[in-house]
């Protein structure tokens, strides 16, 4: 079997992530527990990153300022895959990215609009990517139960030493 290269695995990646409409936002409490949350993000960047439109008030908002470490899990049933993120994120309230990342169906959620005081944008840049797909063979060879794993290195992407993915 041919080995799959980092662009293949990261357009299997983006193919996934394009086609899951809502993906698990996890962030750690004060605590030190993972709180998920199902959030709708916007289609991901040439590089990955990736946007979610939020309240600055939410609890979310609140744990990422203080840990900015989050991941991101986006599961698809029918091809049994999975592409799980980790990176930092953070809040940003650049008028351009707050009009260019806003739905309209939002205007219930936050009635002034993209400019409304509650209404803040969550960048996330991932630094990791975890993923395993059964339907396209995007997990280690010889085939295992673990995933592979992809980590960023400048403004590339390489694959993960098999040491490394443990």
């Amino acid at each position: 079997m041919n080995k799959i290269t980092a662009e293949q695995l990261l357009a299997k990646a983006r193919e996934l992530m394009k086609a899951t409409e809502y993906c698990f936002f996890i962030t750690e409490s004060s605590g030190g527990h993972p709180h998920a949350r199902l959030m709708q993000p916007y289609d991901p960047e040439a590089d990955l990153t990736m946007y979610f439109g939020a309240s600055p008030r939410s609890r979310k908002v609140q744990e990422l300022c203080k840990q900015p470490k989050v991941s991101l899990a986006f599961y698809d049933q029918q091809q049994a895959a999975y592409v799980t993120l980790l990176g930092a994120a953070a809040t940003t309230d650049d008028p351009v990215l707050r009009q260019k990342y806003w739905r309209a169906n939002w205007n219930d959620l936050f009635p002034g609009g993209p400019e409304s005081a509650d209404y803040t944008l969550i960048k996330f840049v991932p630094e990791r990517i975890e993923m395993m797909n059964y339907a396209h063979q995007a997990m280690p060879q010889p085939y295992s139960l673990h995933p592979t794993i992809l980590k960023r290195d400048g403004q590339k992407w390489i694959v993960a030493a098999e040491a490394e993915a443990s």
